[in-house]
């Protein structure tokens, strides 16, 4: 990490997400851990990656663009498995305690998503 102080340079390293949950489209909220989410990410230099598997199986892969300020985390994915991604921004407030990442992704009053991810390195 180049400055503890900025933001960006806080989130920098690998994270492992530990628990969550989003918004289906039926409007039911689903469980991370109780649907066999897993995920990973990387971030570095404003630039992230993830992936994710469902029950053991590839999910979900993109990256992209990161900026983190004022207790918010935008994503901009610029490369994505799931064309409805590319071109969208993803907003979401977040904390940062300790090695914990906490984030919440917020639309029309109402959390859509929310994930807890644990630093791995």
């Amino acid at each position: 990490m180049n400055n503890p102080s900025n933001p960006m340079d806080q989130l920098f390293g690998a994270w492992e997400l530990i628990s969550g949950s989003y918004i289906g489209d039926d409007n039911v909220e689903i469980d991370y851990q109780k649907e066999g989410i897993k995920s990973l990410k990387v971030l570095a230099n404003g630039k992230y990656s993830f992936i994710t598997t469902l029950k053991g199986t590839f999910f979900a892969a993109g990256g992209g663009d990161y900026i983190a300020q004022n207790g918010l985390y935008l994503e901009k994915p610029a490369l994505a498995s799931h064309s409805d991604m590319l071109g969208k921004q993803f907003e979401f407030q977040y904390q940062l305690e300790g090695e914990t990442w906490t984030n919440s992704r917020w639309q029309n009053g109402k959390r859509v998503e929310y994930e807890v991810w644990k630093r791995i390195r």
